[in-house]
C-alpha cells in the first residue's frame, strides 16, 4: 500500500535515496551536531590537519556559520563547500520546527576529478606537508567518488526538490551562493597603479564553451554566465604550473579574467574601467592562499563583468557620458574641472555641460560629488581610516562641507552612517 513518508522515515528515505543514487557518502546531523544518519555506515572522513575535530566538524561549522547568517525558521538553499584539500560538500539545513526531521543533511566528501600523483604533490608543497605522506593522501583520494561539476549541481538540486517540493534551477542555485557576493571590491577598490603582463591562455577545453561563456559577458548575460560556466569540466583545465596546484590554479584565474575583460569592452563597457576592475581582481586573487577561495574570487571576478555590461547598457548614455564617467571614477582623488572633461570628450564646456545633465539628470558638479559621496560610503566600511582623512582624501574643503554634501546624497551624516554600518556589522 503507498502512503506519505512523515518526520524521521521522509529525512531518511531521502538520504537513502541519494546515497543509492550517486554511490556518495550522505550524512543527517541533528540540531546538535551529532550524527543521526550515516551512509555507509563504516565510510570515515579524514581527520583535519590541526584540532581534535573531524572533516565533518569542519563540514558542520561552516553550515553553521552560513545558518546564522541566514537567520533561523526557514530552510535555505544548498550550500555547496569545497575544502582546501578540494572536497566537495553539500549542505542542506532543514526547516526548523518539524519534530524528528530538523538539522542538517551533507552530501560528500566528493572530488571534481581524479587527483593525480602530481596534484597530490603540489597540495603537499602548497600546504607545506612533509612528502613521506603523499601516498596516504593518495589513497585517501582515490576511496572518494568522482562527480563532474554539472552532476554535482544536479545532486544539490535533487536533494533540495526531496525536501522542499520546490524547484531550483543550476543558475538558482549558483546566483544564491556566497561566491557571487564580491563584498572586498565595494570596501577596497582598484588600484589604478598596478598592472599584470598576461601570457597565458585558457586551455584543453573546447573552444565553443569559452566562447560561449565570453559571448555572456558581452551580452552582460550574468545567469547565462553562470550556467555555462557549470559545464567546464575540471580535469580540462591545463596545467599552469608544476610546482603549485594553486599556482596553477591562480594562473589560470588570471587568463580568464584577462578575457573576460575583452569580452566586457566588447559587449561596450568602456575600456579603461574594463582594465581598472581587470587589475583589481587579479590583484585580490593574488592575495588568496587556497584553491577553493580562488574558485570564488573567479567566478565573482566573471560576475562583475557581466554585470557593468548589463548596467552599461542600461544606461543608454553616449560615448561622451561614458568617457566623462570613466574619467571622473578613475580621478575622484584629484581635482575635477569642467575643462578637463571638456578636453576628454572633445566638446565645448558649455555644450558638455548641457549634454551630460540632458543624459544623466545631474549636472557635471553634483554628478562628481555623489560619486565622491560613495566612495566616502566604501572608504567608512574600511578600518583605521577617519571621517577627516576622507574627506581631505576626496577633496571636500573641509569637514562642514563634507558632511553637508555627504546628507545632500544619504540623508545621514558621516558619523550616523558609519555608526549604523557598526550596529549592523
Amino acid at each position: 500500500m503507498l502512503g506519505r513518508i512523515e518526520g524521521t522515515g521522509r529525512i531518511s528515505y531521502i538520504c537513502k535515496l541519494i546515497y543509492e543514487a550517486y554511490r556518495i557518502p550522505v550524512f543527517w546531523l541533528d540540531t546538535g551536531g551529532s550524527v543521526h544518519l550515516a551512509l555507509p555506515a563504516s565510510f570515515e572522513c579524514r581527520t583535519p590537519l590541526q584540532g581534535s575535530g573531524s572533516l565533518l566538524a569542519e563540514v558542520t561549522d561552516h553550515a553553521a556559520q552560513q545558518t546564522g547568517v541566514q537567520g533561523c525558521g526557514v530552510s535555505s538553499l544548498p550550500q555547496l563547500y569545497t575544502t582546501g584539500f578540494l572536497e566537495q560538500f553539500i549542505l542542506l539545513r532543514l526547516p526548523d520546527g518539524q519534530p524528528n526531521s530538523s538539522g542538517t543533511v551533507i552530501i560528500g566528501p566528493v572530488l571534481s576529478a581524479p587527483i593525480t600523483g602530481d596534484n597530490a604533490a603540489d597540495l603537499m608543497r602548497d600546504y607545506n606537508l612533509a612528502p613521506s605522506q603523499q601516498e596516504r593522501w593518495l589513497q585517501y583520494y582515490r576511496s572518494l567518488p568522482v562527480l563532474s561539476r554539472t552532476r554535482w549541481y544536479h545532486a544539490a538540486l535533487l536533494l533540495h526538490t526531496l525536501v522542499t517540493g520546490e524547484e531550483l534551477s543550476v543558475t538558482d542555485l549558483l546566483l544564491a551562493a556566497p561566491v557571487q557576493q564580491s563584498a572586498e571590491y565595494a570596501g577596497d577598490g582598484p588600484d589604478l597603479d598596478l598592472s599584470y603582463r598576461r601570457e597565458n591562455e585558457w586551455l584543453h577545453h573546447d573552444p565553443m564553451l569559452e566562447r560561449e561563456m565570453f559571448r555572456f559577458i558581452a551580452a552582460g548575460d550574468k545567469e547565462g554566465l553562470l550556467a555555462s560556466q557549470a559545464a567546464f569540466s575540471e580535469e580540462r583545465f591545463g596545467l599552469l604550473s608544476k610546482k603549485s596546484r594553486l599556482r596553477s590554479k591562480k594562473n589560470l584565474a588570471v587568463s580568464s579574467i584577462t578575457l573576460a575583460t575583452r569580452a566586457a569592452i566588447e559587449g561596450g563597457l568602456f575600456w579603461e574601467i574594463a582594465y581598472t576592475l581587470s587589475d583589481f581582481h587579479i590583484q585580490h586573487i593574488e592575495e588568496l592562499n587556497d584553491i577553493p577561495a580562488v574558485d570564488r574570487a573567479q567566478t565573482a571576478a566573471l560576475c562583475d563583468f557581466a554585470d557593468r555590461v548589463r548596467d552599461n547598457r542600461r544606461s543608454k548614455h553616449s560615448r561622451m557620458s561614458a568617457l566623462c564617467q570613466n574619467y571622473i571614477f578613475n580621478h575622484l582623488y584629484e581635482e575635477i574641472t569642467l575643462g578637463r572633461l571638456a578636453e576628454i570628450a572633445g566638446l565645448n564646456p558649455s555644450y558638455l555641460s548641457h549634454l551630460f545633465k540632458k543624459e544623466t539628470g545631474l549636472a557635471v558638479s553634483d554628478y562628481i560629488q555623489r560619486e565622491r559621496i560613495e566612495e566616502a560610503k566604501r572608504l567608512m566600511t574600511l578600518p583605521g581610516i577617519t571621517l577627516s582623512d576622507i574627506a581631505t582624501r576626496l577633496h571636500f574643503n573641509d569637514q562642514s562641507y563634507f558632511t553637508k554634501v555627504f546628507k545632500k546624497f544619504t540623508g545621514l551624516t558621516p558619523r550616523q552612517f558609519r555608526q549604523d554600518l557598526e550596529n549592523f556589522f
